[in-house]
């Protein structure tokens, strides 16, 4: 820890990284990364120290990670086990080459409590219902909710329309309902948003919110817009 901290003096952007050891058919015993204490420990001694201006955070793992390090830093990069290219695709990004634009397939939560332990059992019995994996963590603090994913560049969403049967955009031909938006990049680099859909039918015993549709648009220059329904 000390030499990792040493290292980072005078720098102006450590990177720490951790990573988990798992394999297929075989649960992992925590959502912890291996090397989670010397993250904690080394940006919370750059920051603490005022060693160097920013901390970023990468990790490489199959699922959700607790990360209790982020408190020390500036960023955090998350990559699902990218084989060969992890490491290109770590430095495209952190140089600038790519503006990253996934959305996160899982909930990150903050902590373990209210996640659903491995079952050592031969009969393993859950009654969750509806509300397994990211529905549960609705309403409630995490880390990185399902979905959530930022970029280089900001995107605004207006002319929000909803209609029933009768539609204006021909995209919508056919569809009982058709909700339509304009998407604009309002920041100062291109880049690509995901536009996802969330419906909720409480009164129906639904979860809160539930993923209905989501489009990939087109690359998009800075005040540039795209049509999405």
């Amino acid at each position: 820890v000390d030499v990792a901290i040493a290292k980072g003096r005078g720098a102006d952007v450590a990177v720490i990284c951790g990573g988990t050891t798992s394999t297929e058919m075989r649960d992992r015993k925590d959502l912890s990364v291996d090397q989670e204490e010397f993250m904690g420990a080394v940006s919370e001694g750059l920051v603490t120290a005022g060693i160097t201006k920013h901390v970023v955070s990468l990790t490489m793992t199959p699922g959700a990670v607790v990360m209790p390090w982020l408190r020390h830093t500036d960023a955090a990069l998350n990559i699902f086990l990218a084989g060969k290219y992890t490491g290109t695709a770590f430095a495209s990004v952190l140089f600038g080459e790519t503006n990253p634009s996934a959305k996160s397939p899982v909930t990150f939560p903050i902590t373990e409590v209210g996640t659903i332990p491995p079952c050592k059992e031969k009969d393993c019995h859950y009654n969750e219902g509806l509300s397994v994996g990211w529905p549960a963590f609705e309403g409630k603090p995490v880390n990185f909710p399902f979905g959530h994913g930022l970029s280089f560049t900001t995107f605004g969403y207006s002319t929000l329309t909803v209609s029933v049967l009768k539609h204006t955009v021909p995209r919508c031909d056919g569809a009982p309902v058709c909700i339509h938006a304009q998407v604009e990049n309002t920041g100062e680099v291109r880049g690509v948003e995901v536009a996802q859909l969330y419906l909720g039918i409480p009164d129906a015993g639904e979860p809160l919110k539930m993923l209905r549709g989501f489009e990939r648009l087109p690359e998009l220059e800075p005040g540039h817009l795209a049509q999405v329904s």
